[in-house]
This record gives structure tokens, sequence and C-alpha cells, in this order.
């Protein structure tokens, strides 16, 4: 079947039904990442309300812009996600199996906000409104989805442009899975940064994957890019405490090259605004003592530190209104849109 030609979701319905669909077995779906951990009867319940899909390579799936009544778990085989901008910018991501797409348009109730293309020949399920409630129905798989979607549309956005002090142009932007091998490539932070700034040393991979693979609500990271496309050369996290949802820790890391020149300054400001959209009123911080460039940080918005242990400060404050932010109107006025794609995505 060829999706090329189609103008709706409906076309792949009619050729799946046209075909005569064998049944979705539930071993089929609990060999899927996304269905970890997920009951067998729950599963079992979805199963009959999937239908197998294939596609072969270059075949289209879905189409920027049309109206979606469906969604794909893809199984096996990788795909590819094109999303055009409003200013014309091309955004091209590779999924890999396991994934589920078009997820984004049924959560909005939006057309489709990009092209999937199979770049192998893909298997996997078909479902629409009935199965797509089902699995909102589960909360792991709700959430796994809701996360994923929100680091797609994090992607679509374009970075904005900042200046360390120096003049070097860098790239502010919301993290995305990727960042995660390009932390780790860089060489960028010495030992003794990722010492003072992990407390112990450079995060494992799967520390890694938690740092750097966010859902933008409980956990909004910004990270500063040399570079569109470059490394990054700073980070900055705020994760929300789960016995008080107005409250958040915070974390920031800069490069050894890049200390000193107005990017963490930079960055607090970023995460305070970010906070502010997530309705976040607290942050708290904790540092070892002999850390001068955080502490010096944290007094420019009035931190005041606390002994809480040998060798380690904390403190805890209100966060800054904007008026206090050591931004200008207009970076502060993007840096706020941008933070809305992503924190309220699905309001």
């Amino acid at each position: 079947m060829r999706y090329g030609s189609c103008r709706d979701d409906f076309c792949i319905k009619r050729s799946l039904s046209a075909a005569g669909v064998r049944a979705v077995t539930t071993e089929e779906l609990a060999a899927l990442h996304v269905f970890a951990d997920i009951p067998i009867e729950d599963l079992a319940a979805l199963a009959t309300k999937l239908e197998p899909l294939h596609a072969a390579a270059g075949e289209v799936l879905m189409r920027q812009g049309e109206r979606a009544v469906s969604f794909a778990i893809i199984a096996s085989g990788r795909v590819e996600i094109s999303h055009v901008g409003t200013d014309g910018q091309i955004t091209v991501t590779e999924l890999s199996p396991g994934t589920v797409v078009g997820e984004i348009a049924l959560l909005r109730n939006a057309p489709r906000t990009a092209t999937v293309i199979a770049k192998d020949d893909v298997c996997g399920y078909v479902g629409y409104e009935v199965a797509f409630e089902w699995m909102l129905a589960m909360p792991v798989v709700a959430d796994r989805m809701v996360c994923t979607a929100r680091q797609r549309l994090a992607a679509y956005i374009a970075p904005i442009p900042v200046s360390a002090r120096g003049g070097a142009r860098l790239w502010l932007r919301p993290v995305l899975p990727g960042d995660a091998e390009r932390f780790k490539n860089n060489g960028s932070f010495s030992r003794e940064t990722l010492y003072r700034r992990y407390q112990g040393g450079a995060p494992t991979e799967g520390r890694r994957a938690y740092l750097f693979e966010v859902d933008y609500v409980d956990h909004f990271v910004w990270v500063v890019t040399d570079g569109v496309d470059g490394p990054v050369v700073a980070d900055a996290r705020f994760i929300r405490d789960k016995d008080d949802l107005a409250s958040a820790e915070v974390a920031l890391t800069v490069a050894d090259a890049f200390q000193g020149r107005g990017i963490g300054t930079l960055l607090i400001g970023a995460l305070a605004v970010a906070a502010r959209v997530d309705g976040i009123e607290h942050f708290h911080a904790r540092t070892f003592s002999d850390n001068p460039s955080a502490r010096a940080l944290g007094d420019r918005v009035n931190a005041r530190w606390e002994y809480e242990e040998p060798g380690v400060v904390t403190t805890t404050g209100e966060i800054p209104v904007a008026a206090d932010l050591p931004l200008d109107y207009e970076t502060r006025r993007q840096i706020e849109h941008v933070a809305r794609q992503v924190v309220r995505a699905f309001d």
C-alpha cells in the first residue's frame, strides 16, 4: 500500500481493511519499550484495538498539516520526521524502532505537526481514537507518550542567539535527548568542573539519560551550544520537588573556556523565566562550599547560603520577578515564548 497519495489518515485504514489484517498479539506489544511494566490484561485489551502496519522504504505514513485520525507504533525499521517551521526552516530527525508517531496531533486535537516517512521497511501497528484513549488511560504509557511528544516539539523550536562576554555568539534552547551524546563527547568540561557540578565526577550513561531526556514540566533544562548544531557548552536545570510543587532544585554547569563570561547569569535568568511559566515560585540549590563560581552566581540573585554539612552549602529563595532578572526585555521575551511552547504544549 502507498500512503504518498493519501489526503488523510483514513486511507491507511481503508488499505488495511482491503488487505485483510491479522490479529495483533499481546506478546508483540509486551516486547515494546513503550509498554514495559504494563499489566498483561491491559495489553490484551489494547491488542484488540490495533491493526498491523507495514510500509516500504520511502512511503509516507503521515503528512504535516493533514487531519489526524490515527497514530502508529513502530515495531521495526526507522522513520524520518520532517517538520517545516513557520519561518520555512526544515527540521529532520530520525526515530528508531519502539516509537509512537502521530500522537502529537491527537493530543493537541490539531493537524499533523510533521511528515513521517519510512526510511526502511517498517512494521508496526496502527490505532485510532478508541485505541488512543485506551493508551491514555494507562498512566505509565501516557506519561511516556507525552514526554516523548514534548521532546519532539522542542526539536522544532528555533534556538535563541545570545552573546558571551568577549563577543562569542552562542545559542540557547531547551535540551534535546541527543544532547546527552554531545555532552559526553565534547571534552569542554574539565574533571574539576564535573566534580564540582556532579559532586563526584562525570555522570554515567544512565545518569546522562536522566539529565538530558526530560519532560520539561517537572524537569526542565536549558542548554547553551557553540553553534546551532555545535557542542553543549553549558546547561541549567530545575527539578520540581515532589512534596512541594511550587519549589524546585536548580543546578548548572558551564564549560571551562566559557566560565566568567556571563553565561551562568544568563542561565539563571532563563531558568527563572521558565519556572514562572511552569508555576514554580521558589528555587533551592546545593553545592560545595569551595565552589566560588556557584556561590558568586547565587549572590547575584541574593542567595543566602547555609552550611548543611561539612563542605556543603545550601540556599533557598523566591524566584526573582521579571524586573529583577539579569536579562534585557527582548531576550526575556524570547525565552518566555520558547518556554511556553514546551511547558504549555498540551494545556
